[in-house]
């Protein structure tokens, strides 16, 4: 049968006239990808960006009732979501759909009213999501389709009613990721096939519950669960009581839809979506570690100090008979000590001396009467150093974490550096960041993080070498990012009655670097996260594009290796430019009185403090001096330009223009955009003179424009 709901003739016959203007296509069409897509890692359809009548059954309806309960089921950022499965019931794989509309003040497309076995025709944009500016990021998110809204908009046509729902298929873990969280590889030749289906995984294990809860197979293989069903969250749209399952909650079986998010800014391919309260079934509940710890004002111990730990357990369904602390030193052979319990959840194990300079790893191990054992940490090691000596930041920082997060937080550390941005480098927006540094080498930057405007430690200025004690956190630029390894709770310490300060005038030299080191690496990942909070530099760089996140504008342009400019490694090989934080004339919006540097401008160098914030690693230059405008500009491969200096004394400029007969455009432009003087003519082999406007000095833009090409020059005009 055919029905439409419609609350006017007209607007049924306006319907059917829109629908001759698109292709009618299964849900198996949109989804599958071609094999050349797998082969570059790609999960982009072919049908990306096409509006089409989309066909086919629903399996999750967006809001509970739409008559009686229109709370949402699940739930994507105000948006109202669903699931639809191709018509075919045989189909296994590339037969599912997310499917979202963004607008849910708009009832005339009648989505919210689409039940499950419902076969549907649905007009709708294929887009994808996690999106991303970089194209290497942005192919890893899947397909979903977007029900259009707007001028085009149509009811959604019920073809026919309670078709039958197919089963979950089963699935592993290694069908959508190898490896723990953080360092997994995704699998792109499975994970596809099952995007917007109804999946099954059995036997698995809470390894994480914060902020988003991981499962693990038996062979450590790991992959989200997401939290956008209202019966699985403790967010706003919760539609329960919802507590995360403790670390070590063995799920004999979790059933949900393959979807798509970020986790800390990192996109995360596939997760499992959960719907309803019957799709989790909990297996035996085994012993939880809920705490290891050792003493938090001793981060490194001394080689003739032993080392205690203490061990919090809850017990599952069976009583516990066993709690051991294991560890290594320096290689490969297992130690282990047999924890004593102090009471029925409290248990401590010591670790004897070892000699300086080693690396203790170790983990606990608890096991129950049913012979169910625990491990904390599920994978990897925690770890400690041992010293001899005072520390120095990259102790702190090299981690074994491969989130890049240090073995270390929440310890209070004793550090010297000297600082490599003060207040007033970084003052981003009025919380400013400031910087210590104590090496050149990996890892010897650390974020000193304050809040208070009154703290001591916003007096010192870059160059001061300070001494001082603090706690180890990871901080970061909102909730979801904390990833940056800061020093927090900050005091000064006096030794001698310096008050902390150990002298001025210091300097610390920026490390080079080129953009390929760190373009595109994740978080964590070497040799990026080693450079972290410290001062770098690149060379030879040109301008790739001047808005990172168009068409939104966060105040960040992208910058290249000379050599990668205009090949095909320039996509993969850009680094990003944070010009919001800090205190340069140099933006991104030409709006707010900053200097828009233009697409293909040369620097011979631009440093600053390498951060990082919303799934980038990303360059934050602190003041105009960190930003060196090239004195030539190229055209394609040739000196446009003979030397032309940065600075100008008078309002005359002299351009050798390097060009055969033909016609030449030239103009001038303010720093905000405005076109202050142009000349056109034919120019042969000699100089041409130009007048300046008589305005007042500052950054000026010279535009040539000849033979379909355009090159951009600065010129500083001084008084």
């Amino acid at each position: 049968m055919t029905r439409l709901f419609c609350t006017a003739a007209v607007f049924c016959i306006g319907a059917a006239f829109l629908v001759g203007q698109y292709r009618r296509v299964h849900v198996h069409e949109i989804m599958t990808l071609p094999p050349d897509s797998i082969a570059v890692g790609s999960l982009l359809s072919p049908a990306l960006g096409d509006t089409v009548l989309l066909v086919g059954i629903v399996t999750v309806p967006p809001v509970l009732d739409p008559a009686t309960d229109r709370r949402p089921l699940l739930w994507a950022g105000a948006r109202w979501v669903s699931f639809l499965r191709d018509s075919n019931p045989n189909l296994q794989a590339y037969a599912g759909i997310n499917v979202l509309q963004a607008d849910t003040t708009v009832l005339a497309t009648y989505f919210d009213r689409v039940r499950p076995g419902d076969y549907v025709e649905i007009l709708v944009r294929i887009t994808n999501f996690p999106t991303n500016t970089d194209p290497i990021r942005n192919r890893l998110g899947p397909t979903q389709a977007e029900v259009i809204t707007g001028a085009q908009a149509r009811p959604v046509e019920f073809l026919d009613y309670d078709r039958p729902l197919p089963n979950p298929i089963p699935v592993q873990i290694s069908d959508f990721y190898r490896g723990p969280v953080g360092s997994s590889i995704p699998n792109i030749e499975q994970g596809p096939r099952y995007v917007g289906m109804l999946v099954e995984l059995h036997d698995v294990t809470v390894v994480a519950n914060q902020p988003v809860i991981v499962l693990s197979d038996d062979q450590g293989n790991q992959m989200y669960m997401r939290d956008q069903s209202g019966y699985f969250t403790t967010r706003a749209h919760r539609l329960r009581d919802f507590t995360p399952y403790p670390v070590g909650q063995r799920i004999r079986r979790i059933r949900g839809y393959i979807t798509a998010s970020t986790v800390g800014g990192q996109p995360q391919s596939f997760m499992i979506t959960p719907v309803y309260p019957e799709d989790v079934e909990l297996g035996t509940t085994p012993p939880v570690i809920t705490s290891v710890e050792r003493d938090r004002a001793r981060p490194f111990p001394r080689s003739d100090e032993p080392v205690t730990i203490r061990i919090g357990i809850r017990r599952g369904d069976f009583p516990i008979t066993s709690v051991r602390l294991r560890y290594t030193v320096g290689g490969p052979d297992t130690l282990s000590v047999e924890a004593a319990a102090s009471d029925d959840t409290l248990f401590t194990a010591t670790i004897p001396p070892q000699p300086a300079e080693s690396l203790v790893r170790y983990w606990v191990e608890a096991t129950d009467s049913a012979g169910m054992q625990v491990r904390m940490p599920l994978t990897g090691t925690y770890f400690y150093k041992v010293l001899d000596r005072p520390a120095r930041i990259a102790d702190i920082r090299h981690t074994l974490n491969p989130n890049g997060a240090s073995g270390y937080i929440g310890f209070r550390v004793l550090l010297e550096g000297v600082i490599t941005a003060d207040t007033s480098d970084i003052p981003n927006n009025a919380a400013p960041r400031m910087y210590m540094q104590d090496d050149t080498t990996a890892s010897s930057g650390i974020w000193l993080h304050t809040t208070a405007t009154t703290d001591p430690i916003r007096s010192f200025r870059r160059g001061d070498k300070i001494r001082v004690s603090g706690v180890i956190a990871e901080l970061g630029a909102r909730a979801q990012d904390w990833h940056v390894t800061a020093l927090t709770s900050i005091a000064l310490v006096d030794q001698g009655g310096d008050g902390g300060f150990i002298s001025s005038g210091n300097v610390v030299p920026p490390v080079i670097l080129r953009t390929r080191d760190i373009a595109g690496k994740r978080q964590g990942e070497s040799p990026a996260e080693g450079w972290e909070s410290m001062l770098v530099e690149f060379r030879n760089i040109v301008v790739s594009d001047t808005n990172a996140d168009a068409p939104s504008n966060f105040g960040e342009f992208y910058i290249v290796d000379a050599d990668a400019f205009g090949t095909p490694e320039e996509l993969t090989s850009r680094v990003r430019v944070e010009t919001d934080d800090g205190a340069t004339r140099y933006g991104t919006r030409g709006t707010d009185g900053k200097i828009v540097l233009q697409y293909g401008q040369r620097l011979d160098y631009i440093r600053g403090i390498l951060f990082y914030s919303f799934g980038n690693y990303k360059l934050v230059p602190r003041k105009d001096d960190d930003v060196g405008l090239s004195v030539h500009v190229p055209w394609q491969g040739t000196a446009l330009f003979n030397e032309v200096p940065r600075h100008l004394l008078s309002r005359v400029l002299e351009l050798p223009i390097s060009l055969g007969a033909g016609r030449v455009t030239v103009e001038v432009y303010s720093a905000l955009g405005q076109r202050l003087w142009r000349w056109q003519g034919a120019i042969g082999m000699h100089p041409l003179r130009l007048g300046l406007p008589e305005s007042a000095a500052g950054m000026y833009f010279v535009v040539v424009s000849a033979v379909n090409q355009r090159v951009t020059m600065p010129i500083l005009l001084t008084p």
